[in-house]
C-alpha cells in the first residue's frame, strides 16, 4: 500500500518545475509533431479508403461514423498544429499553455478511441484501437498521475457503458471480454503514463541538479585557482600567476612576433620605512600602492604582479608594450604625488622602476624570466642613480 500510495503521489519538480518541462519539450516537441504528422497522413489514407468503396463513404451509418471520426481526428491535429505554431510565432509559448493544449488533444483522442472501438464492435474488430491508441498516450502525452487515473478512468467507463449499444454482428455477448480486456488496458495504461511521467521528470531535475553542481563546483575551483594566484596583502597577482599565465602569454606573443614589456617596481627606502613606522604601516603602504598600480591607464589589460616584499612587476603585451616607458614614469610622478612622507633619502615616499622591452620576442628566448632579469638589470641603474626615476635597458 505503501509503494501505490508512492506511486500515484502527485509529483511536482520543485522549485525546477518551469526549466523541467522545457527540456521535456525541448526533447519531445519534435517527436510530438512527427506523431502528429503520422497521425494527419493515416486519417487522410483512411478517408481516401472509404471514398473509393463500392457505394462511397455514406453508404451506410457505420461508414458514415468512421468518416466522421476520421474528419473529427484530422481538424483536431491540425488545430493542435495551428495553435501551437502561432503560440511559438507570436512568443507566447509557455510550458504551463503548451501542455493543455496537449493534454486537450490527448482527451480528444482518447474520445475518438473510445467512439472508433464501439463502432468497431458493430464488425466484429474488437479493442484494437482502444488498446493501440491508450497505450501509445501514455507514453508520450506526459500526463500527471491524478490526470492519467482520471482519463483513462473515464475512457474505460465511457467505453463499458456505451458497449451494450453496440452488440457484435454474430449476436455474441462480449461483455465479459471486453470488460476484462478494457479494464486491462486502461490500468496498463495508467501504469505507463504515470511511469513514464515521473521517470522523465526525474531525469530532467537530476540532470539540473548535475549540472548546477557542477557549474557550482567549476565556480568554487576557478575561485579557488584564482585565490592561489592572488596575493593575500595586496590582492595582486603573485608569482605563481607569473608562472602559470604571463608565461603562456610571452609564449604566444612569441609566436605572434608581437611585443612586450616589463617594468620593474621598486619603493625606495623601504626597510628604513619599516623600522621608523613599523610592519603594519609597511603593509599599508604596500596596499596603497598596490591599488594605484593596479589602476593602470594601459589599453589593454595588464598584468600586475607582486614580485617580492615591496618589488612588483607590471606586464604589458602588444602596443601597450611600447608604451612602458611613458607608463614607468607616470607611476614614478604619480608615487611621488601622493606625497606620503617618507622616513628617508626623500621628503615622500617615491619608487624606482627599471624597462625592458622586446619588440618582438626574439625566437631564442625561451622563458618570460629573460624579460624580468633584464628589466631588474635597469632597476639596478635607476638606484644607482639616484632613485625617483626610470632607467631603461641597454644591451651592452
Amino acid at each position: 500500500m505503501n509503494y501505490l500510495k508512492s506511486f500515484f503521489r502527485f509529483m511536482q519538480p520543485g522549485e525546477y518545475r518551469k526549466e523541467v518541462y522545457l527540456r521535456i519539450y525541448q526533447q519531445m516537441h519534435r517527436i510530438y509533431h512527427g506523431l502528429m504528422a503520422l497521425i494527419l497522413a493515416y486519417e487522410c489514407v483512411m478517408l481516401a479508403v472509404m471514398a473509393g468503396r463500392p457505394g462511397g463513404p455514406f453508404l451506410h451509418g457505420r461508414r458514415t461514423a468512421y468518416v466522421c471520426c476520421y474528419l473529427v481526428l484530422i481538424v483536431s491535429t491540425a488545430l493542435f498544429l495551428l495553435l501551437h505554431r502561432r503560440m511559438w510565432k507570436t512568443g507566447t509559448l509557455s510550458m504551463r499553455r503548451y501542455y493543455r493544449l496537449l493534454h486537450a488533444y490527448v482527451v480528444v483522442l482518447t474520445a475518438w478511441a473510445v467512439a472508433i472501438s464501439l463502432n468497431d464492435q458493430l464488425g466484429g474488430n474488437g479493442l484494437t484501437v482502444y488498446t493501440y491508441v491508450l497505450l501509445g498516450t501514455a507514453l508520450f502525452a506526459m500526463l500527471p498521475p491524478w490526470k492519467s487515473v482520471l482519463l483513462y478512468g473515464l475512457s474505460f467507463l465511457a467505453l463499458n457503458l456505451l458497449l451494450p449499444f453496440f452488440p457484435w454482428p454474430s449476436g455474441l455477448d462480449q461483455t465479459f471480454n471486453n470488460l476484462t480486456n478494457s479494464l486491462f488496458v486502461s490500468l496498463f495504461a495508467i501504469f505507463l503514463s504515470i511511469y513514464f511521467y515521473k521517470s522523465q521528470i526525474a531525469l530532467k531535475t537530476d540532470e539540473m541538479i548535475i549540472e548546477r553542481q557542477y557549474q557550482e563546483i567549476a565556480e568554487k575551483n576557478q575561485a579557488l585557482h584564482e585565490e592561489i594566484m592572488i596575493d593575500a596583502l595586496t590582492k595582486l597577482y603573485n608569482r605563481r600567476y607569473l608562472d602559470l599565465v604571463v608565461e603562456k602569454r610571452f609564449r604566444a606573443q612569441q609566436r605572434r612576433k608581437q611585443a612586450l614589456a616589463c617594468l620593474m617596481l621598486d619603493l625606495d627606502h623601504f626597510k628604513d620605512y619599516n623600522d621608523q613606522y613599523g610592519h603594519p604601516a609597511g603593509d599599508v603602504l604596500l596596499c596603497r600602492l598596490s591599488s594605484l598600480f593596479r589602476d593602470l591607464p594601459a589599453k589593454e589589460q595588464a598584468d600586475v604582479i607582486r614580485y617580492g616584499g615591496e618589488e612588483f612587476v607590471v606586464f604589458l603585451y602588444g602596443q601597450d608594450a611600447r608604451e612602458a616607458g611613458r607608463l614607468a614614469q607616470f607611476l614614478v610622478d604619480s608615487v611621488r604625488g601622493l606625497q606620503i612622507p617618507a622616513a628617508a633619502g626623500s621628503p615622500y615616499v617615491t619608487i624606482s622602476a627599471g624597462v625592458c622591452l622586446l619588440d618582438p620576442i626574439p625566437p631564442e628566448e625561451d622563458s618570460v624570466h629573460i624579460l624580468i632579469s633584464c628589466a631588474d638589470t635597469a632597476l639596478y641603474q635607476a638606484k644607482n642613480q639616484g632613485r625617483n626615476r626610470v632607467s631603461f635597458y641597454r644591451e651592452e
